[in-house]
């Protein structure tokens, strides 16, 4: 960022649990209240742990570390840094009785008691014992049965809102959607590898296998109805459709990006999700995130690409765009899913897979040579994105505005250069008038004082046009901060 000149810098901006030990004096539950979210013990059998998922009230059992630690992969909720910052003040009444996965860290895990709203960590056995100790609740064997045991055979699972929080022109947003949990499941489980009865392997090969996650199953309507809400948002603003199809991919982008997921892979997505999936968890890697975006961008109308980057391993989305503003002459626009980047705007540093905006360049921002090699799939036509033309604006203007503090910069080290000379020059001439009075040298003083009262009078009305040029300046770096803020929603 662009330093103000007196020295003032304007900013822009799990482990496993442990169970088995004797919790027979724990309070006692009742089935018949709410119990959702709640760990309870049992204890009239050795103080077996179980989990009540409050999104489909059935429990899971948490009897040994193994078991712990697939729960809270499965059913743990991704949030991000700043909002896991924000939760463990209180967390909101909506996260009741939620597992949080910290998916910007290392996937630490966070239990979020469902009476109180604080967090709990869980990332050693000795935390999770303690907790256990201390929030769990006992249970007595029959009121325990009266709690279903989760099943993947379950053939009802109740549905819940999910709620996305983002930012489109640095106003936050907040959008809910019904996501059910057995659809989710029924996602989870279906193919993701894609089979061929053949020994060649087909041309097309990784078009197929994406076109397994952009297919939506009989009876999901989830994107269909957040396209509508997003329409309905825009329409209510006197939005664009350009802008529509902005704050759309906002909505992804913000969805936290899961650093945990790859690092338990040695940095491969051996596990891609389906669209439906990245929404239900609120989590994914850049493939997951663009599936999402190809699809839900489809929903809207408009024509849509998977943008693939082997070389750097990454993925983004492509918006059918003019061919003169499109990447390669491809005829669609960059749309960066991993992070907040304007729509065209292609990042030029990729850090553990997630995009990094480098707040201090904008001369190659639309230029795709550090990705690498470009493959295109999954091409789709519709409508087309005519923004690229608005966000080449801003970035001319950002540049003309850091040229300007460039030029600023020199002309204020002048400046100083110039008063330090005066300074220097100045005190020179003091030494000599001291000299002369200490000497008794009148006429040689008085001389002299006329000429240092003049040079004291330069030397001032030169510092008071440094010190201006230096308020200037100041006030420029403030307006260019909060310009770089604008553009990357910091």
């Amino acid at each position: 960022m662009a330093k103000r000149l007196n020295k003032i810098i304007f900013s822009l901006f799990i482990g496993a649990l442990f169970f088995g030990a004797d919790f027979s004096s724990a309070p006692i539950a009742q089935a018949a209240l709410n119990l959702n979210g709640r760990i309870l013990l049992q204890v009239e059998d050795r103080g077996q742990a179980w989990y009540v998922n409050p999104l489909n009230s059935r429990r899971y059992y948490l009897g040994r570390p193994s078991d712990a630690y697939s729960v809270m992969r499965s059913l743990g909720l991704g949030v991000s840094n700043t909002d896991l910052a924000v939760f463990k003040i209180k967390a909101p009444e909506r996260l009741a009785g939620r597992i949080l996965l910290q998916v910007q860290a290392a996937g630490e895990a966070y239990y979020v008691n469902p009476l109180s709203l604080k967090l709990y960590y869980l990332g050693r056995p000795t935390d999770a014992f303690n907790l256990m100790r201390a929030q769990g609740l006992g249970i007595t064997n029959a009121d325990l049965a009266r709690i279903p045991i989760f099943s993947a055979l379950a053939p009802v699972s109740p549905s819940a809102d999910h709620v996305f929080t983002f930012k489109y022109q640095n106003n936050n947003y907040e959008v809910s959607q019904n996501l059910s949990f057995s659809l989710y499941q029924t996602y989870q489980s279906s193919p993701k590898v894609y089979t061929y009865s053949s020994t060649i392997e087909p041309p097309n090969l990784r078009e197929a296998f994406y076109g397994l996650f952009l297919q939506t199953k009989s009876g999901d309507k989830s994107l269909d109805e957040l396209a509508a809400k997003l329409k309905a948002i825009a329409a209510g603003n006197n939005w664009s459709d350009d802008q529509l199809v902005e704050f759309s991919l906002a909505l992804i982008q913000a969805i936290p990006y899961d650093h945990a997921k790859l690092a338990a892979s040695d940095n491969r997505n051996i596990n891609p999700y389906h669209p439906y999936e990245t929404l239900y968890l609120n989590r994914g890697v850049c493939s997951d995130k663009t599936f999402l975006a190809v699809v839900l961008l489809r929903k809207l109308g408009y024509g849509a690409a998977i943008l693939d980057f082997p070389e750097r391993n990454h993925s983004a989305v492509g918006v059918a765009c003019p061919a003169a503003d499109s990447i390669n002459g491809s005829g669609y626009c960059y749309g960066e899913t991993t992070n907040y980047f304007p729509l065209g705007v292609i990042p030029q540093a990729i850090s553990s897979g997630q995009a990094q905006s480098a707040t201090e360049e904008f001369s190659n921002l639309f230029s795709p040579s550090g990705l690498g090699e470009i493959e295109i799939y999954q091409k789709t036509t519709g409508r087309v994105y005519g923004g690229l033309a608005a966000t080449r604006a801003k970035v001319m203007a950002l540049k003309a505005a850091k040229d300007d503090l460039a030029l600023r910069q020199a002309e204020i080290d002048a400046l100083e250069i110039s008063a330090k000379a005066q300074e220097t020059n100045l005190s020179a001439k003091k030494a000599e008038l001291d000299g002369y009075y200490n000497n008794g040298q009148v006429a040689q003083y008085n001389s002299l004082v006329a000429v240092y009262n003049d040079l004291v009078n330069q030397y001032n009305t030169a510092l008071g046009n440094y010190q201006t040029k230096i308020n200037e300046y100041n006030q420029k770096v403030k307006e260019f901060n909060q310009a770089v803020n604008d553009f990357y929603q910091k």
